[in-house]
């Protein structure tokens, strides 16, 4: 299940698949495990949908 920490001095928020990654990263990345607050996240679609626009007017010929 999905894991998001929140550092205890900043506030900074990341989400992780699961507890596990975000145990590693606290350890390795984030000074140790006692520094943030461990919260379990309902699994959702993480997709962010994607929208693209043309690089260019379009012209038309009539």
């Amino acid at each position: 299940m999905a894991c998001k920490i929140t550092h205890r001095l900043n506030d900074q928020q990341l989400r992780f698949a699961n507890r596990d990654a975000a145990e590693r990263y606290a350890e390795i990345m984030g000074g140790g495990v006692d520094n943030w607050e461990f919260a379990t996240v309902p699994a959702t679609d993480s997709r962010v949908p994607v929208t693209t626009t043309s690089a260019g007017p379009v012209t038309t010929r009539e």
